[in-house]
């Protein structure tokens, strides 16, 4: 099988290649992996500069939909120089953006091959939508004081559920209330509350990530505006399962660590998947790949199962051989 892998944040596709040296042994021979090095130069994550050089790399810095495309270009010029390739195996930021490529392809081209068979993805992020435009009339039907409620909390250090909501934005305040879930599928959406908790959600996800994200590279991107006064298209365009009925189909394992400080974005994330394409593996980590043999060898069956539903699906699409 011939893979194509995309490294995380601050990291390279040599730094990623022996990140995964334990798990690519034990999934075994007959794989050809090609390792890419991100578009942008990066720092490293903290700590890393004591076992590597660089260069280092990333595929984007902020969450924009702009990056997102350049980088999605990118992939698929390698694609057409460099492939088919049978399946992609991605970490963090490269497994966000692999997601991405798969589900924007669900989006305009169902109907035609699959990019990939199957996919191997340790640790995915928040995948971000390559549409500056994608789900505009969601942003828009979550009303301007919930949007500049979500923000004023985050900004501040809370998390959504202790904000407040404003009457018409200008910093009148309501009895706080009881927190409402944010929706799991469209139909939800009828409800003005699940409304506003479909928009906090998004926005916490992106704003814890930016939190979290600097205690591993030591600084925060201007992932969210201050406040909704400049309108909504500074807002990333995350894929979120209650505002759109595509799934990727392509058979998938998920593997995360169960004490990653990413799991809120992780689970977002996995719910773009069809369930029964999916394989979900946590080992005793955090926001890397697994290290002991048996969370290893969990993650291989995992990856094993993948591969195995791709050989043998009766998919009318022509792959690499």
């Amino acid at each position: 099988m011939k893979i194509l892998c995309l490294h995380g944040n601050g990291m390279s596709g040599k730094l990623f290649e022996v990140q995964t040296a334990a798990f690519r042994r034990l999934l075994g021979d007959g794989h050809e992996y090609t390792f890419l090095d991100g578009l942008l130069e990066s720092s490293c994550v903290i700590g890393l500069e004591k076992v590597s050089s660089g260069p280092y790399f990333r595929w984007n810095v902020e969450l924009t939909s702009a990056e997102i495309l350049a980088a999605q270009e990118y992939i698929q010029a390698v694609i057409e120089d460099e492939g088919p390739f049978d399946g992609v195996m991605g970490f963090s930021q490269g497994s966000a953006l692999l997601a991405s490529i798969l589900l924007q392809h669900e989006i305009d081209s169902h109907k035609k091959p699959p990019p990939f068979r199957f996919a191997i993805l340790f640790s995915c992020f928040l995948v971000v939508s390559s549409d500056s435009t994608f789900a505009q009339k969601y942003y828009e039907i979550g009303a301007k004081d919930h949007v500049d409620s979500a923000l004023q909390g985050l900004h501040a250090g809370e998390s959504s559920g202790d904000t407040t909501a404003t009457t018409e934005g200008v910093g009148k305040t309501e009895e706080k209330k009881k927190e409402v879930k944010a929706p799991t599928h469209k139909v939800e959406l009828i409800r003005k509350s699940k409304r506003a908790a479909l928009v906090e959600e998004i926005v916490d996800a992106v704003a814890s990530s930016a939190r979290t994200g600097a205690k591993f590279h030591g600084s925060v991107g201007h992932h969210i505006p201050e406040d909704a006064s400049g309108g909504l298209d500074g807002f990333p365009r995350i894929y979120h399962p209650a505002i759109m009925s595509e799934r990727i189909q392509i058979p998938t394992a998920h593997i995360v660590g169960r004490n990653d400080p990413f799991l809120k974005q992780t689970a977002i994330a996995k719910k773009l998947w069809e369930k029964k394409n999916m394989r979900y593996v946590e080992h005793a980590g955090e926001h890397d790949t697994p290290r002991s043999a048996m969370d290893v060898k969990a993650a291989v069956a995992a990856a094993q199962w993948a591969i195995q539903q791709a050989e043998t699906s009766q998919s009318r699409w022509h792959f690499h051989k």
